[in-house]
């Protein structure tokens, strides 16, 4: 229901190379039931709710193979993310806006539910993308973008959310480990997303999922060969006029017809906003009750209450917010009691 069903492109292409094909429909009841088991199977306060199809589909490929091959880190080597087209895309324009205009805007959309804009409110992570354009817009450098573009909470959200005081850790965004005779804005955020989203997220994500169903998972995209020689690459071999993957498309194009190939890239995620708000909801208000929080007393009671009502009330931009306080809240319960 979030536009980002690829089974008939999967299809398409399958028969196209005569492979072997397997298509199992999943409902979103089965996705649900997982949630409970997940701070089990992750062990950790883990909030990547692609873990939840990841592992379904880890479990629907045991059936038929014990080893699997899966795509990590070509979007990380090769510029795949969207955020990289939209850094680069938008990038100088926004820093051509005078600092008033954006910090007005800024405002205004903090003021403005992102269920109240027309169109795109249906449209895939637009919610969580509207609360990372504040960050944005208030300081477009190129470090606050890559940063606004991959936090859930702000150093400020942080404090006020915390009852005690915390101090902020060193990380690689404020890296100066990538020498400037080969830094470019593209080169930077690969950087950063290959030492922190890659190694810390996606890669515990599918290790942890693959062997929830006892599946081999490899990766042949993070051979070091390839990692080494894409690293030397010149940023146009990776992203050339808008088009993401350059050298990858080019040489799958021997293989697939272009016309094939040339669709927006999808996401691997759940409709969390919708979810949370009707079918995980009676989870949440369980969870993150004010008894529950009180048994570590390590959130503010009050912004800890506001946000959640915020949310309910309609503030759907909020929703990976309420998602990570609900992951921290079942991995408490299950392992720190």
């Amino acid at each position: 229901d979030i536009g980002l069903n690829e089974a008939p492109y999967a299809k398409e292409i399958a028969e196209l190379l005569g492979t072997d094909h397997t298509q199992i429909n999943c409902t979103e009841e089965e996705a649900i039931e997982l949630i409970r088991d997940l701070p089990f199977y992750y062990d950790e306060p883990f909030a990547d709710s692609s873990a939840i199809p990841t592992t379904l589909v880890s479990k629907m490929a045991r059936k038929e193979v014990t080893v699997a091959l899966s795509a990590d880190g070509g979007d990380e080597t090769f510029a795949g993310y969207n955020r990289y087209d939209y850094f680069l895309r938008y990038g100088k324009k926004l820093n051509k806006i005078p600092g008033f205009a954006r910090k007005s805007a800024a405002s205004i959309m903090n003021s403005v539910p992102s269920e109240r804009i027309p169109v795109l409110k249906h449209k895939y992570n637009f919610h969580n993308r509207y609360e990372k354009l504040k960050g944005v817009l208030r300081d477009p450098s190129d470090t606050n973008i890559m940063l606004s573009l991959s936090q859930q909470f702000t150093d400020d959200q942080i404090r006020k959310f915390m009852k005690q005081n915390n101090a902020a850790l060193e990380t690689m965004y404020t890296s100066n480990a990538l020498k400037s005779e080969f830094y470019t804005p593209l080169s930077y955020m690969m950087a950063i997303d290959y030492q922190t989203y890659m190694l810390d997220d996606i890669l515990q994500k599918v290790d942890r999922a693959t062997m929830t169903a006892s599946l081999e998972g490899r990766e042949p995209l993070l051979d070091h060969r390839i990692i080494e020689y894409a690293a030397q690459l010149p940023d146009v071999f990776k992203y050339q006029n808008g088009v993401k993957k350059h050298i990858l498309r080019e040489i799958v194009y021997d293989y697939i017809p272009k016309e094939m190939m040339e669709r927006p890239k999808m996401g691997f995620a759940i409709p969390v906003a919708k979810w949370l708000s009707n079918d995980l909801r009676d989870l949440v208000e369980e969870y993150c009750s004010e008894q529950r929080l009180k048994e570590h007393d390590l959130f503010d009671l009050r912004e800890t209450k506001q946000l959640l009502d915020r949310f309910f009330n309609g503030k759907k931009e909020y929703d990976y917010k309420i998602w990570y306080l609900l992951m921290f809240q079942m991995w408490y319960d299950k392992w720190m009691k």
